[in-house]
């Protein structure tokens, strides 16, 4: 899970809140004739642009184009109604986020059985569901939005794919709003709740691992110097942005990561 920064809320939201502004995400998406429809549509594609196509949580590619498998989740549970807050209608509460695993395409086999390999807010509204979560979820998992650009606190097991804390490094990072928990455990309960390291998703991050693992042979089988080799493959990988399982790519090639990332001034 990789650091978001968010633009301004779309012009259709400000304009659907202040005439509704008791109304509910539900509301707003099913009003075609008070361009509720328009503001919910356009919220999801601005946060999609945001995130440069990647999912809030696990990384994988999501499109504006492709409505079955992404979609608006609200980290702050919208079926909070305990104040007077409206969560519904909170753009900084909006993320763009994949199926979370619960689709299939039509004829497609569940290969992966749920609800053990559901992911991301699918998998966050299961542990809800079953109280393990409570609607404020503030201080129990990280909000992307709040995830530092820099230093990366998660590591990566490279023979087996599994995300973790990075415990060095989160030793050092004390994030704002979450002096409850140490980060240590907070990054361990977010990977949790959002269960980053489901099979499903093991197998996607495995398969990139071995690609660039072949990319490192082709480059040594050409004589480039190792270290050089780390920098090319930086390169190769972040030159767009930002590509599928960012952090996996990140953890895997280390400081060489690190420094190319802070030499293009990445911030979220």
């Amino acid at each position: 899970m990789k650091h978001i920064t968010k633009s301004l809320p779309p012009r259709e939201l400000n304009d659907y809140f202040e005439s509704f502004p008791d109304a509910t995400w539900d509301q707003m998406r099913d009003d075609n004739s008070q361009g509720g429809y328009a503001a919910a549509h356009a919220c999801r594609n601005r946060a999609i642009l945001d995130q440069k196509g990647l999912c809030a949580y696990c990384e994988q590619k999501i499109s504006s184009a492709d409505p079955l498998h992404s979609r608006v989740e609200h980290f702050h549970k919208k079926s909070d109604r305990s104040g007077e807050h409206n969560w519904d209608l909170d753009w900084e509460n909006m993320l763009a986020v994949c199926d979370g695993g619960n689709r299939t395409e039509k004829g497609e086999r569940q290969v992966f059985p749920l609800p053990a390999n559901l992911s991301c807010d699918a998998h966050k509204d299961h542990m809800s569901n079953i109280g393990k979560l409570p609607v404020d979820c503030e201080g129990h998992l990280l909000n992307p939005l709040d995830s530092p650009a820099f230093p990366n606190v998660f590591a990566l097991e490279k023979d087996t794919g599994v995300l973790k804390a990075d415990v060095d490094v989160c030793d050092t990072v004390e994030i704002p709003g979450y002096e409850q928990i140490s980060t240590v455990e907070l990054v361990r309960q977010t990977i949790a709740v959002l269960n980053l390291n489901c099979d499903r998703l093991l197998e996607k991050r495995l398969l990139l691992i071995r690609n660039i693992n072949r990319n490192k042979k082709e480059l040594r089988k050409r004589n480039i110097h190792p270290s050089d080799a780390s920098v090319k493959l930086a390169q190769r990988y972040f030159q767009a942005q930002w590509p599928e399982f960012f952090t996996t790519i990140r953890c895997f090639l280390g400081s060489t990561a690190e420094d190319y990332l802070n030499h293009i001034n990445y911030h979220g």
